[in-house]
């Protein structure tokens, strides 16, 4: 990928000297942003674009670049890619459309390109993209012309399928005054796709932030591993959401567990920041902007009443907390009132201190406060008058954040006429909103906690023995199922398989009465709605009864356990992150309230606990009005058991666990009714 990002040498396929040509603009694109390299162009009318000479095929080019960009029509890629395959060319761009976004032909297409550039052993980004963008060197391949004033030099990357969506990305960073490193368009991500791109990001000395637009992932799997190999802040917003699978009527877990919902979870577990919207996006690069927040005191300065009561709120909403301040900093602060107005607490209502110079003393004095972990500032200036004074604070607040190594938020709303002048002149970012600035910054409260943790337990992932049998495919008869589950340390009620009436009174004596009848068809998934369950059967008789009444071909035999907290456990296959493990309590809980946690396999006891304590119902597990805890350490340990059974049997791609009892402390849990389709 190195050389994608830092070629010496680019040659661009499709130009010509004609005002309304694309190709063109790649070459003036490369030269206005001062790309050092060398600039080859292939094109049909053997003229020059701004004194690059276009040659009519490659084999004129001199030497062999290190990148070829082509902006041809489709038909005409193949040829020109195995052209340059034979030169030696090793990278390719394509930004032309016309492949697998626009129909048959197209797909066609992209096979042929692939196949040509793996012959060849080169890597492919596209087709159907706007391409790549380093500020680093100049390197600048979109098609559409590029202005030095819209982009500015910064340390975020961006990685997005659309190329509509990272020239957004690109301009709203420079308007932010934030500023961008690269930029990568991906488009149909034939060959190289967002996680080669971010295993290059992440080791990239001018990358500090990566934001990623995505309508699909290329593998779950790696991307979650590649998240878990750096600390960078990694800002996703994930597009092109969808409903639930065709399982969603067979299996409770589909029905719980979408497709978007696992996306939410496994980006969560890796230490990813999902949005949802570009603004939000923006808001998160500016807090990433400013040093990770290590703690939740904060102190919250305004300079009107108004300001301070609705940052106390934010506070409190997003997880944060009023530091409590020294006599000390009180000190200094009056040192600057006038008519003695201010009361001395955080919120700290700074309306009575008229010399807005004197605020950024302010802010440094409670950077110093070792009870602090960061400062909130709400700044209200009158126009006109104080508009200097109002942006020398925001310079000096944005500075003593990175001095101090602690964030300091700046909120302000700039007048109509120096609306932006205020960034521009301070090259400078601020928010507009305190709401908006503490939901941003509660991510990177998040963000040092995740990691924090990561770094103080080392995480033990099950590894598949390699050793264990592959299912077969279908759905599995409910006694397969439940040997299965048992084998990791499910337990499940007693039972026994009949395929008459006698055989089933002998089970039941064995086991004892009172007993559950189920159908042992594995086809039939909704047993209580095709009548395949009969409870709470106290006698031989009953039991007969039940049996004809039935009229399977197998019946399963259960012994009744006792009552207890009925909860569920699921997972499902996903096609972008593999296997999901879903938990919540049973009932209204599950079927109303959708009071649900997920995580993505594989996953230890531990996260397991973690997991099922997230939920908002969490209380009744632990113990609610007088009822005592219940057995979490035995549920967190069936979790994870069913997630050793999915990393040694892949080939699973759903299960239901529905109900599973679970009991008070130290008494364990048993299944009841269990559903797994193999794939």
């Amino acid at each position: 990928m190195e050389k994608v990002f830092f070629p010496a040498s680019v040659v661009v396929f499709g130009v010509s000297a004609a005002p309304t040509n694309l190709g063109r603009n790649i070459v003036l694109n490369m030269q206005r942003f001062g790309f050092k390299g060398e600039i080859y162009a292939v094109g049909k009318d053997g003229s020059d674009v701004n004194g690059v000479t276009i040659f009519p095929g490659i084999d004129e080019v001199p030497g062999v670049p290190d990148l070829a960009v082509f902006l041809l029509p489709a038909r005409h890629v193949p040829e020109a890619l195995d052209a340059c395959g034979r030169k030696g060319i090793r990278r390719a761009v394509i930004e032309s459309g016309g492949f697998s976004e626009y129909a048959d032909q197209g797909r066609d297409l992209e096979r042929e390109v692939l196949d040509i550039a793996r012959r060849w052993g080169m890597r492919v980004v596209g087709p159907n993209c706007l391409s790549i963008v380093n500020l680093e060197n100049g390197l600048a391949l979109p098609f559409l012309p590029m202005e030095e004033r819209e982009i500015r030099k910064g340390n975020i990357s961006i990685v997005a399928q659309s190329g509509g969506i990272a020239m957004d990305c690109m301009r709203l960073l420079s308007y932010e005054n934030l500023g961008a490193s690269k930029l990568i368009s991906m488009g149909n991500k034939l060959d190289v796709n967002e996680n080669d791109f971010f295993e290059f990001l992440r080791s990239d000395p001018d990358t500090g932030v990566i934001g990623f637009y995505l309508e699909d992932v290329a593998d779950g799997g790696r991307l979650m591993k590649l998240a878990e190999s750096t600390e960078m802040p990694l800002i996703v917003l994930k597009a092109n959401t969808n409903p639930a699978s065709n399982y969603a009527a067979s299996f409770h877990t589909a029905a719980l567990a979408g497709d978007d919902e696992v996306v939410t979870a496994a980006l969560r577990q890796a230490g990813i920041h999902r949005v949802q919207n570009l603004t939000e996006m923006m808001e998160s690069f500016k807090v990433f902007s400013l040093p990770v927040i290590k703690g939740p005191r904060l102190a919250v300065l305004g300079r009107s009443g108004g300001q301070a009561v609705l940052l106390a709120d934010a506070v409190h909403r997003y997880g944060f907390e009023l530091a409590k301040l020294s006599d000390d900093f009180f000190s200094h602060v009056r040192q600057h009132i006038r008519a003695g107005v201010i009361r001395m607490s955080n919120p700290l209502d700074m309306g009575d201190i008229f010399n807005i110079d004197a605020y950024a003393g302010i802010v440094e004095k409670a950077l110093c406060e070792d009870g602090v972990d960061g400062v909130v500032i709400s700044h209200a200036y009158v126009a006109n008058l104080e508009v200097a004074p109002s942006k020398r604070l925001l310079e000096a607040s944005l500075a003593l954040s990175r001095r101090y190594g602690k964030p300091v938020i700046p909120c302000i709303i700039p007048d109509k006429h120096t609306w932006f002048s205020v960034k521009e002149e301070t090259g400078a970012f601020l928010f507009e909103d305190v709401d908006t600035a503490l939901k941003a910054l509660s991510r990177s409260l998040w963000h040092h906690r995740f990691h924090a943790g990561r770094r103080a337990a080392a995480r033990m992932r099950p590894a598949r023995t390699g050793e264990s049998p592959v299912l077969m495919p279908g759905f599995m008869a409910p006694d397969e199922a439940f040997s299965l589950l048992g084998s990791y340390g499910v337990s499940h009620a007693g039972l026994a398989v009949a395929v008459s009436a006698d055989e089933a009174v002998k089970a039941a004596r064995r086991l004892r009465y009172p007993v559950a009848l189920k159908t042992a068809d594995p086809a039939v998934l909704h047993k209580t709605e095709k009548g395949g369950v009969v409870l709470d059967i106290d006698g031989e008789q009953q039991l007969r009864k039940a049996v004809r009444s039935m009229k399977a071909k197998r019946y399963l035999v259960q012994k009744m356990v006792p009552a207890g907290t009925e909860v569920i456990i699921g997972a499902r296959k996903d096609n972008e992150f593999g296997h999901a493990v879903l938990f919540g309590l049973g009932g209204i809980f599950v079927e109303l309230l959708k009071d649900t946690a997920m995580r993505v396999v594989p996953l230890t006891a531990k996260e397991a606990e973690s997991m099922v304590l997230e939920i908002r119902s969490a209380g009744l597990l632990r113990g609610f009005r007088g009822k005592g805890p219940l057995d979490v350490k035995a549920l967190a340990r069936c979790i994870a058991g069913i997630s050793k059974m999915l990393v040694d049997h892949p080939e699973i791609c759903n299960i239901d666990i529905n109900p599973l009892i679970l009991y008070g402390k130290g008494q364990g849990g048993i299944a009841v009714d269990a559903k797994i389709e193999v794939s």
